[in-house]
């Protein structure tokens, strides 16, 4: 199982985001279909085993010992096969889903190709399976749409805003936990760091001015990019100040970032 909290608050949130709003989509239909009940769980059983096949994969990879190797190898199958049974099943149900394929099979390419290459932890790596898992929103809302549903691109406008928020969010955190941890000494790197959530936050502001969501959705989301920043900047200074930082505070630290995330999402499907 993944022993990393940033990538258990990465895997969860989209997720639930995304499954509150295909409820809410579902129900919302003129003629809600039976499909949603059980393909929703489908891809949600599909997401998660899909990425413990992955990480357990990635332990495989980084095994030195045949031992070690057989020892990870059997989750990977497992993990894997579930998986597989759970896009068989919301396939099966709504082949229109087979349109995720497109956007999802190069962020999964572009992680186990890093993973090969012995670097599962890399940036390239964490961005692809960012990205992936703000495309789960999306892929939820379509599965609410049921019977109804045709192409992503039909999709309504708050399901690709949210995608592209969590996107811009969650992608920033990679950097910024580098910044306190693997790369705390880097100057270089924080610059990097500090210079993507800037780019983020008016990148975020372009796309509400484009979408216009309304007063409240675009507030929570701008608040966020800018905390985010805030964040970015503050405590990889406070750490070099003497300040002690342990991984678990930075984790705690942005618990709150997260709330406001979820909330500005949440917003937006009601």
């Amino acid at each position: 199982m993944p022993n990393q909290h940033g990538a258990w608050a990465m895997l969860i949130s989209p997720a639930i985001l995304g499954l509150i709003a295909g409820i809410v989509t579902w129900v919302r239909e003129p003629v809600p279909g039976w499909q949603p009940v059980f393909v929703l769980p489908a891809v949600l059983i599909a997401w998660f085993f899909g990425y413990f096949a992955f990480f357990a994969f990635g332990l495989v990879a980084k095994a030195r010992t045949p031992e070690r190797r057989a020892q990870y190898i059997t989750p990977v199958y497992v993990y894997g096969g579930v998986s597989l049974v759970g896009i068989a099943v919301a396939l099966l149900l709504q082949p229109v889903l087979l349109w995720w394929a497109i956007p999802f099979a190069p962020m999964v390419a572009i992680a186990v190709w890093e993973t090969l290459q012995g670097r599962p932890r890399s940036t390239v790596s964490g961005v692809s399976t960012t990205v992936a898992s703000a495309l789960l929103f999306p892929a939820l809302v379509m599965v609410g749409q049921g019977i109804g549903a045709t192409t992503p691109i039909a999709l309504p406008s708050f399901s690709w805003l949210s995608m592209a928020f969590l996107a811009l969010y969650f992608t920033g955190t990679i950097p910024f936990v580098k910044t306190m941890i693997r790369e705390k000494n880097n100057t270089r790197y924080l610059i990097g760091s500090i210079a993507y959530h800037v780019g983020a936050a008016m990148a975020m502001s372009v796309l509400v001015m484009m979408w216009r969501p309304g007063l409240v959705v675009a507030g929570l989301m701008l608040a966020t990019m800018l905390v985010a920043l805030a964040r970015a900047c503050f405590i990889p200074w406070s750490a070099k100040k003497g300040e002690a930082w342990s991984a678990r505070r930075v984790g705690m630290a942005e618990v709150p970032i997260l709330l406001l995330a979820c909330a500005a999402v949440l917003v937006t499907v009601t």
